[in-house]
């Protein structure tokens, strides 16, 4: 019980840097281009992690680890490009959308079976974003932002897909891999937005560093190691609360208020995506105790 609370605790500190990174990176955007900010911060990943591979670099698990690092890269690529059009807390609440669309995505790529949950979980978190871009009628680069962000929700939802279909290859040479591909891909994309980079701003320097250090490496070695000793499932519903983070966060480091339609919608998103996780939580559990023989 006492490592369970333990751990938990660290998911929670990872959440938390997770979610402080969007008014991070869009602060920083003023300065320095989506995607040169990309390929800086996961090139920083990728050497830092390169001295920790224990074995020598081969090809094992190359091209899992690139095709996974690119379903990354489109993750992170339309979030950190839509964020330079949108808020960082609707930036967050829409990128949070990926736990809903795992089990959607699952469903038309590897048939695999959707509950009724899952689809009331993607009704109440269209009827959110309906609400958020509702309020945004008025501006449509705000809108533009938002449609970038969900496609960066799509990337991430076949990144955790693929790698739950991978997971028997050394994590710390296929998260490396991962690292190395968003790199490359980002470097590769520079010239696909306008370049322009102040590597002179502290807290560009600032936001690099911690989101290629605190929120990168060691946020996931933190998860990874907690996994161990925390289900996925409630660790799942522990992470549900990186778009609050993201929300909060948003107002105190830009000092711009929510909008009621973004607490509303935002309200919504988070609901329909803790009923995913925990709907998860709860078939696992039923699952378990019917093998058991447990009461049910």
């Amino acid at each position: 019980m006492e490592n369970d609370v333990k751990y938990s605790f660290l998911i929670i500190i990872s959440t938390l840097s997770w979610g402080v990174t969007f008014p991070l990176i869009k602060v920083s955007l003023e300065y320095m281009s989506p995607v040169i900010f990309l390929s800086i911060r996961f090139g920083i990943s990728a050497l830092i992690m390169l001295p920790f591979i224990q074995r020598p670099l081969n090809l094992s698990g190359f091209r899992e680890g690139m095709i996974a690092g690119f379903f990354l890269f489109i993750g992170y690529y339309f979030q950190t490009v839509g964020l330079y059009y949108t808020s960082p807390a609707i930036s967050g609440l829409i990128t949070g959308l990926y736990v809903v669309l795992v089990p959607i995505i699952s469903f038309l790529f590897l048939h695999l079976k959707v509950s009724n949950s899952d689809w009331l979980a993607v009704l109440i978190a269209v009827a959110g974003l309906v609400i958020i871009t509702g309020g945004q009628l008025q501006n449509a680069s705000v809108q533009f932002g938002d449609i970038l962000t969900l496609v960066c929700a799509v990337g991430y939802a076949l990144q955790m897909i693929y790698v739950a279909r991978h997971n028997n290859i050394e994590m710390i040479k296929f998260t490396f891999y991962q690292m190395l591909a968003v790199f490359l891909f980002s470097s590769l994309m520079i010239p696909s937005f306008p370049i322009y980079a102040n590597f002179y701003v502290p807290m560009v320097i600032f936001s690099v560093l911690f989101t290629a250090i605190f929120a990168g490496i060691i946020a996931y070695f933190l998860v990874n190691k907690a996994l161990v000793y925390v289900k996925p499932e409630k660790a799942g519903i522990i992470m549900v609360s990186e778009p609050v983070f993201a929300a909060l966060f948003s107002v105190i480091i830009t000092g711009v208020p929510l909008s009621y339609y973004t607490i509303a919608g935002g309200t919504l998103m988070v609901i329909a995506m803790f009923w995913t996780v925990y709907d998860q939580y709860l078939q696992k559990r039923g699952s378990m105790n019917y093998s058991s023989g447990g009461d049910l």
